[in-house]
């Protein structure tokens, strides 16, 4: 949830940025597309860390990486004084890496502290270069007052802040991401001011997990196969990762058609169904999975009252109305 934190941030910095500049359409869009980008990458960390599946990523240009994180944390650079500027290695030119969602994120936490400790008119520093024909070499420097001695050693693997307020999880999490696919994450100066660098490998030994601190998610819904018809992408994925997150497998259908196909594919344990892409046939939907799965458990969603002509108690149909908590439909499916 830190790292959710430090995301909505970025999001938050960058919604204040669109407020204030309504008279400038550009900047305004601009503003809204950051504020989006990190919004889903927020998504994507609540997804990683509950053990959910991630998209697989296209690989990413350093250079667009090193703006994503540099523009990403521009609102809280200006809020506090500090001027936060980029460089990057000749050599890395057009050069692109694997998993550029999680360099951000670890970027993220190393500017915010940078950030942090830096006085007015200080200057932050993000830099790559390359490290062999192997990796790439992120480097965050700071101007502040650097890091004291009895801090150094486990400033890495233990609740240790370099930040007022902080919670002392960021760094440690940071470090337990890039050992996860074969990077590595250093305090390579303390003082007077602190560098850090971020090894990344060009190619990664092996496919992110959580680190081994994660907390296990509960599995109430352990093996259970869960039919979701939606069409809206945010609810789905707001069920999708609630659900996956509870041990279930989530299989997501957009409209009537692609319902035929999929209940012909297999058997399901839950159904729940969103009105608006059965509109159409509501009772025929709820009719055909009951007749492929007769002992799936089905339940409405939706934001209007449901009123659902010559439907039968016999069904078994169950309802939870849209604005709903997780907590709602974990109940549901549950009893």
């Amino acid at each position: 949830m830190h790292e959710v934190s430090n995301a909505l941030t970025v999001v938050l910095g960058w919604i204040d940025r669109a407020r204030g500049e309504l008279d400038d359409a550009p900047s305004v869009e601009d503003a809204l597309a950051i504020a989006a980008s990190r919004a889903r990458h927020a998504r994507q960390i609540v997804r990683r860390a509950i053990g959910a599946d991630v998209p697989d990523e296209q690989p990413t240009t350093v250079a667009a990486i090193l703006t994503e994180a540099a523009t990403g944390l521009d609102p809280e650079a200006k809020r506090a004084g500090v001027l936060l500027r980029t460089t990057l290695d000749p050599h890395l030119d057009g050069a692109t890496l694997g998993g550029a969602s999680v360099i951000v994120q670890i970027l993220t936490n190393l500017l915010l502290n940078a950030i942090a400790v830096s006085p007015e008119h200080g200057t932050v520093m993000l830099d790559a270069t390359a490290d062999g024909a192997d990796g790439v070499v992120f480097g965050v420097t700071d101007e502040g007052p650097g890091v004291p001695v009895e801090r150094r050693a486990n400033l890495l693997d233990s609740g240790v802040t370099t930040r007022a307020g902080g919670a002392g999880i960021g760094l440690r999490y940071a470090a337990s991401l890039a050992r996860e696919v074969g990077g590595s994450l250093s305090l390579v100066r303390a003082e007077p001011s602190a560098r850090f660098e971020l090894r990344w490998p060009r190619r990664r030994t092996s496919p992110h997990a959580p680190p081994a601190t994660v907390r296990k998610p509960s599995t109430v819904l352990a093996g259970r196969r869960i039919l979701v018809i939606e069409d809206d992408e945010a609810v789905f994925d707001l069920l999708d990762t609630a659900l996956c997150g509870r041990g279930a497998t989530v299989i997501r259908v957009a409209d009537r058609a692609e319902l035929t196909r999929t209940l012909a594919a297999g058997s399901v344990d839950v159904a729940l169904f969103d009105i608006s892409p059965i509109r159409e046939d509501v009772l025929g939907a709820l009719s055909a999975v009951r007749g492929a799965c007769p002992t799936a458990r089905l339940v409405l969603i939706s934001g209007d009252p449901i009123e659902i002509p010559g439907l039968s108690a016999d069904l078994g149909v169950a309802s939870v109305r849209k604005p709903f908590e997780i907590s709602e439909i974990v109940a549901v499916l549950t009893r």
